[in-house]
C-alpha cells in the first residue's frame, strides 16, 4: 500500500515538474503499478493452474506459492514503473517558431 500511495506522489510530483498533467500521470503511475502486479499475479495463476491439470500438484499450490508470485510482481512492477517515471523526467520540446509572430492590431480590422 505504501508503494501505491508513493507511485503516486512522484508520478504526481515528475508530472508537474515537467509541465505535464499532474493529475493524469499520477492515475497512469498508479495503473501501471497495480497493472502489472495484476498481470504478473495472473500468470503465475495460470501457471500453477496448468501444472494443476496437467501434472496433478496439489490444490494447495499457490497458498505455498504466494511469495514466490508477490516478490517478482513488486519487482516487475516497480521496474515498469521506473520505465514511466524515466518519460516524465524527459521535458518535453516545444515546437520552434521558423517565423516571428504577426504584429498586433488592436481593434483595428474592425
Amino acid at each position: 500500500m505504501l508503494l501505491i500511495i508513493l507511485a503516486i506522489w512522484w508520478g504526481y510530483k515528475k508530472a508537474r515538474a515537467t509541465g505535464r498533467n499532474p493529475f493524469l500521470w499520477a492515475a497512469i503511475s498508479a495503473g501501471v503499478f497495480i497493472g502489472v502486479q495484476l498481470l504478473v499475479g495472473a500468470g503465475f495463476g495460470f501457471a500453477i493452474g496448468i501444472g494443476q491439470a496437467l501434472w496433478g500438484w496439489d490444490d494447495s499450490a499457490f497458498d505455498k506459492y504466494q511469495l514466490l508470485a508477490a516478490i517478482p510482481a513488486i519487482v516487475l512492477s516497480i521496474g515498469a514503473l521506473m520505465l514511466v517515471f524515466r518519460f516524465l523526467d524527459k521535458v518535453p520540446q516545444e515546437p520552434v517558431a521558423t517565423e516571428p509572430p504577426p504584429p498586433p492590431t488592436f481593434g483595428q480590422g474592425e
